[in-house]
């Protein structure tokens, strides 16, 4: 074989290696991408259903109630808070869903009280993203089992519900996980379209730096 040959032959077995890398690594990310999410993870579960799944129970105190804002602590048997769920109610409250509404303010559980009811729910996602640890948060890591402090996942989305071919968005709600509850890897498992919320945008910089303070459980008037 002449120079001019074993050249052409060592650049044609290059080509081939790095064909076969290309492909060994693009079969990996495809085995990667379809690993499937834990079985907790359901997107249709309702977060007090994946709670009782999860850790085999569920309860719920209401913190703070008012006429715009609900805080609620979301635990399970130990009453270690799994989620802690900042809403705001609508100004108006359209008379189909009004029995509902009223059971939500007494302190049911929104999800259950309008899946019970019969109607579809709908989360359509603001944001996803973490909390950096904070000293302030020190009342909130108690109730999450006297916990370190450490990065808390959120999930802030609106609750759509649907009946009888009508739409309506109910509430804005703002969930922050225990770390061994929902990480943002698995909030990311959970929302098909995740890769779309994790900017902030000015409305939800706005809306952290309220959630922030109410993290706080000091339920002050500046809020």
């Amino acid at each position: 074989m002449n120079a001019k040959s074993h050249i052409l032959a060592l650049a044609l077995l290059a080509m081939l290696m790095s064909g076969t890398i290309t492909y060994a690594q693009h079969s990996s990310d495809q085995i990667a991408a379809v690993t499937p999410c834990d079985s907790t993870l359901p997107a249709n579960l309702l977060n007090s259903e994946r709670i009782e799944k999860k850790f085999g129970a569920y309860g719920i105190d209401v913190l703070y109630n008012s006429a715009d804002l609900r805080v609620s602590n979301l635990y399970d048997g130990k009453k270690i808070t799994r989620t802690l769920a900042i809403v705001n109610y609508p100004e108006t409250i359209d008379s189909s869903f009004s029995k509902e509404h009223q059971q939500v303010v007494n302190g049911g559980s929104i999800g259950s009280t309008f899946k019970t009811g019969g109607w579809k729910i709908v989360k359509k996602t603001i944001y996803l993203g973490e909390l950096s640890p904070s000293a302030e948060y020190k009342a909130l890591y108690k109730l999450m089992g006297n916990i370190t402090p450490q990065k808390l996942s959120i999930w802030m989305y609106v609750f759509y519900i649907q009946k009888n071919g009508s739409e309506y968005p109910y509430v804005t709600i703002s969930e922050i996980y225990h770390p061994d509850y929902l990480s943002l890897a698995d909030l990311m498992c959970i929302n098909k379209d995740a890769e779309a919320h994790l900017k902030q945008t000015n409305a939800v910089t706005r809306k952290l730096k309220t959630v922030k303070k109410l993290m706080k459980l000091k339920f002050i008037a500046d809020r």
